[in-house]
């Protein structure tokens, strides 16, 4: 069914994009589906084709929006480029629970900045519906866009809520077995997956930062305080080594118990010691109260190692670890709260 075309402007009043208190940290789930689930990426593509069918919509895709950009996935009828979240039509789109329409862009005054509106292919119509993760972050959202001005019906309108339905669906059941439920990290298994994976990937010369955490003292901090606590605790300092995990640049997730892994990519020595120093300190600007540490509050211990990519390295992603295991016990006999750089 094609688009009946119309040039009423937009009627619906927009949420407060803020009122529903969303994560202020980029999640591991965005950065997993920006660079590694190849089945979500086939779902998306049924979606996209799916919804093109439906509506007739010269362009449909998911984006999938971080703290800066909107990325497209699964685009069908052109390849889109790269916008700033800032400028884009996602952004306005799910601020809204319901079904976000704008029938013709050139009507409204609020999409003047907007660069799809502006630029090729010169959007005038634009459907789109939020996607959230299991989770309850927003993630990205489902859209159709046509250069001509246009309107769904009743029948096309339900196919978004359908399509996003089995998009969460999906979602759901992948994030069970790539995401620790407790840290919304990856999990040890998807981590060393995805470590294994970036390391065959990597090009000769590239030097790969190979990173292990661990919160101090935490066993006592549980018998102190309890274990809701401490999974309160080890919540709140994931989303400070979440925040250091900038787009491909750092790939974190939750080894087990209170240790974390990170993979920095095209790592250098002294950028990534400082990054460190900037997590070790982030933990401690938390202020979390622990009694049971002689520092008084929660801490942790960084051990990092570097590795150029060879013939020689390549297939030794482990030994990375290793030896950035072997620097975290010199910071934990060291005194604690420190960086040490094997």
């Amino acid at each position: 069914m094609q688009l009946a075309h119309s040039n009423d402007r937009l009627s619906s009043r927009m949420a407060d994009p803020f009122a529903a208190g969303e994560p202020e940290v980029e999640s591991s789930v965005i950065e997993w589906l920006l660079h590694d689930d190849q089945v979500m990426r086939e779902c998306f593509t049924h979606a996209a084709e799916i919804l093109k069918s439906v509506t007739g919509a010269a362009i449909t895709a998911i984006t999938l929006l971080d703290e800066e950009y909107q990325h497209y996935r699964a685009e069908v009828g052109i390849a889109m480029p790269l916008v700033t979240r800032a400028r884009s039509l996602a952004d306005y789109a799910v601020r809204d629970a319901e079904l976000f329409v704008i029938e013709d862009a050139h009507n409204d005054d609020r999409f003047g900045e907007c660069m799809l509106v502006q630029r090729y292919p010169f959007v005038r119509f634009y459907a789109a519906i939020a996607l959230r993760a299991p989770n309850g972050e927003i993630v990205g959202a489902l859209c159709a866009m046509d250069p001509s001005p246009g309107r769904l019906d009743d029948g096309q309108r339900g196919v978004f809520y359908h399509l996003r339905a089995m998009i969460e669906n999906d979602l759901k059941m992948r994030t069970a077995t790539a995401i620790d439920p407790l840290t919304q990290l990856y999990n040890r298994r998807f981590l060393l997956e995805s470590i294994a994976r970036r390391w065959k990937e990597a090009r000769d010369g590239d030097v790969m930062g190979s990173v292990v955490v661990d919160v101090d003292w935490f066993k006592q901090y549980n018998d102190t305080y309890g274990h809701q606590a401490g999974d309160h605790c080890l919540r709140t300092v994931a989303s400070v080594m979440q925040a250091a995990a900038d787009g491909e640049r750092i790939v974190v997730g939750r080894m087990g118990g209170e240790e974390f892994g990170l993979l920095v990519l095209q790592a250098e020595a002294a950028a990534l010691e400082d990054t460190l120093e900037t997590l070790r300190q982030g933990v401690v600007d938390l202020a979390i109260e622990h009694r049971a540490s002689p520092l008084g509050v929660v801490t942790v211990s960084v051990g990092a190692s570097l590795t150029r990519i060879s013939e020689h390295s390549r297939p030794a992603h482990r030994d990375g670890f290793a030896s950035a295991d072997r620097a975290l016990y010199r910071s934990k006999h060291g005194g604690r709260n420190r960086v040490t750089m094997a």
